[in-house]
């Protein structure tokens, strides 16, 4: 699914991946140092339906971790065109946890598409700046994207509307509030699914808060991602912090300092991420070895 490449390039993490067989096939954790003696500790759980270990047996593991993590992170391949089964095991997982149970885990659940560099074509675009640059889709690319992130959206947490609840950090100044959005002196929340539609009336009816909404919105928005592209990587990072609350911020600060760095690819890196090798069939050459083809940014 990615998840593991995905952790190691947002967090840096050191956790194993595999390209052959699915890995981990048992929860592995792993420990980075955040700041002032904090540590940022990360499980990374066998993909659902990828071990053995992810039989129903086990739910009340997965559960568990879960349960105890700050923050959850669903990642579904970016190149799939079903949500039925992700849909139907998250079902499972926490068909045997109580409404409160469910809310609590539902609460903290971040759905990522990964691996969003394996939707070609059409093409993504190199913003080269030097020796960096960034990678970003194409309008037609984009316009895909945007689509599978809401039919997983659709599919994944609208069920789930009335035990999911999206809480953002509140700086002061909000004063809205109704029979699902309430706030205090340190966080807003919002009671159901809020989503983008939930999102643009609550900024029409209050263009002053309009930030606090979209960050509300963060809570329960899909993100397509891609670690070797670093793709969205400085949006996620910023959306589980926000998600987190302003304490987490300290907690994270060693992370947020580089937030820039997150979508910077060198160009040394993004000439290997080609995937057409050119042969002369009449002068048993390829074309790189001519330099016919050299690359160049769109």
């Amino acid at each position: 699914m990615g998840k593991s490449s995905l952790l190691n390039a947002l967090f840096g993490a050191r956790l194993t991946v595999g390209d052959v067989k699915p890995v981990p096939e048992k929860p592995q954790s792993v420990t980075v140092p955040g700041n002032s003696g904090h540590h940022l500790t990360f499980w990374d759980m066998p993909g659902i339906g990828e071990s053995p270990v992810t039989d129903p047996a086990y739910a009340a593991m997965y559960v568990e971790k879960l349960a105890e993590a700050d923050v959850v992170i669903w990642a579904v391949h970016a190149d799939s065109r079903s949500a039925a089964y992700d849909a139907e095991r998250l079902r499972v997982l926490l068909a045997g946890a109580d409404d409160e149970e469910r809310r609590h885990v539902m609460s903290k659940l971040t759905v990522v598409l990964t691996k969003a560099d394996t939707l070609t074509p059409p093409p993504w675009i190199f913003d080269m700046r030097g020796r960096h640059g960034t990678f970003v889709p194409s309008a037609q690319l984009a316009g895909r994207l945007e689509a599978k992130a809401a039919y997983f959206e659709q599919a994944l947490l609208e069920p789930w509307d009335d035990l999911l609840t999206a809480t953002t950090y509140n700086t002061g100044g909000f004063t809205v509030s109704d029979d699902r959005l309430t706030f205090d002196g340190h966080a807003v929340r919002y009671r159901g699914h809020f989503s983008q539609r939930v999102c643009d009336a609550y900024s029409a009816a209050h263009p002053e808060h309009a930030e606090v909404f979209n960050r509300l919105r963060d809570n329960h928005r899909v993100l397509p991602c891609s670690s070797l592209f670093r793709y969205n990587l400085a949006p996620l990072l910023v959306t589980v912090v926000n998600k987190l609350g302003p304490t987490a911020i300290f907690r994270f600060q060693r992370l947020l300092d580089d937030v820039a760095a997150l979508g910077g690819v060198p160009v040394a890196d993004m000439r290997g991420y080609g995937n057409f090798m050119i042969w002369d069939g009449m002068r048993g050459v390829t074309a790189f070895d001519l330099g016919q083809y050299p690359l160049h940014p769109l």
